[in-house]
């Protein structure tokens, strides 16, 4: 018996929050496919991604959700995986999988993409505008200039190494980077950092802030959607 499989999944980037940073190629590819895949972390939950995007798609265009449950359970992790590799693969015709972001940097569409090659199904992505990048845009930071260096870290992971080795770090999600910062920096020290927090960047609910470590309300920016731009300062 042959299985049919879908016949091509793009891979779309999203962008951090504003409908008005989809590429042009975003909004040409999600108004022609046949199906459109949205990431859920939780049955019920509204799909970050979709919001992005529900204005600019017809209402009559076939919209499934995927769930990517938030678990540290790899089995159970990957179990979804599969069941959402499944879902895509069963479908007709063309289809979308939408990622906030980028789909190339920590995204949702990552979890699918190996299984989608190992079983030769076509796949094109359509880049997005990643959050460092509109971060500091909404900063009004460059994030790098001339011979600067740049590390990007999920959840400040192993930031004790790479602080004083880089001049930006970028940390994704920054739950409990103000006690971080404050046990690895000494006072004669701690003044040499300039800390850029986005939450919901380019997000109707945005929040901003810009300053020494000591200026900064780190009890506003524990959640998921958030990302801080730490640059050393060059005397």
């Amino acid at each position: 018996m042959v299985v049919k499989l879908v016949n091509k999944v793009y891979g779309i980037g999203v962008g951090p929050g504003d409908e008005e940073l989809l590429t042009l190629k975003a909004v040409k590819i999600l108004k022609k496919v046949d199906t459109i895949f949205v990431p859920i972390s939780k049955k019920g939950k509204t799909s970050v991604a979709y919001n992005i995007v529900k204005n600019i798609v017809d209402d009559n265009k076939n919209i499934v959700e995927l769930l990517f449950p938030m678990s540290k359970d790899k089995n159970y992790l990957k179990k979804h995986w599969n069941e959402a590799f499944n879902i895509i693969k069963n479908t007709d015709g063309e289809v979308a999988v939408i990622t906030i972001g980028d789909p190339t940097l920590y995204s949702t569409f990552s979890y699918v993409w190996n299984y989608l090659k190992e079983n030769n199904i076509p796949v094109e992505i359509i880049n997005g505008i990643p959050s460092p990048f509109a971060s500091a845009g909404r900063l009004n930071i460059p994030l790098v200039e001339g011979d600067e260096n740049l590390v990007i870290l999920p959840q400040g992971k192993d930031l004790e190494k790479y602080l004083g080795l880089f001049d930006t770090i970028v940390v994704m999600k920054t739950k409990r980077l103000g006690e971080k910062l404050k046990t690895l920096l000494d006072e004669e020290h701690k003044d040499n950092y300039l800390v850029g927090i986005v939450c919901r960047a380019c997000c109707e609910n945005e929040e901003i802030q810009i300053g020494k470590i000591d200026e900064i309300d780190f009890d506003k920016v524990n959640e998921y959607l958030s990302l801080a731009v730490i640059k050393r300062i060059k005397n």
